[in-house]
């Protein structure tokens, strides 16, 4: 299950099996064992991947999420890409 969702969340975000290992730190063929259900990432590993894929570990565990929890992750993702002044503007509309 973890393999198959592994490689379904990377197919899904159009990221190529050399692109997942180079965010990882690894090797593509590494990721093919992973995918393949050959060996398994590292917990460490699995953090990486799922900063990659912009999902949180559970969705790749396969774990269910409230919508809350799911929210918060996807706001975390997409502030990591905001520069200086679209967090300055960001922390005025939420503090007022």
């Amino acid at each position: 299950m973890l393999n198959e969702n592994i490689k379904r969340l990377r197919e899904e975000k159009g990221v190529t099996q050399l692109d997942m290992a180079k965010s990882v730190g690894t090797s593509a063929k590494t990721v093919m064992n992973w995918e393949s259900g050959k060996t398994e990432p590292k917990a460490s590993e699995l953090v990486l991947i799922a900063k990659r894929l912009g999902v949180s570990v559970n969705e790749i565990l396969g774990r269910e999420q409230n919508p809350h929890e799911r929210l918060i992750e996807k706001i975390s993702s997409a502030i990591g890409d905001f520069n200086e002044s679209e967090i300055e503007s960001l922390s005025i509309m939420v503090e007022g």
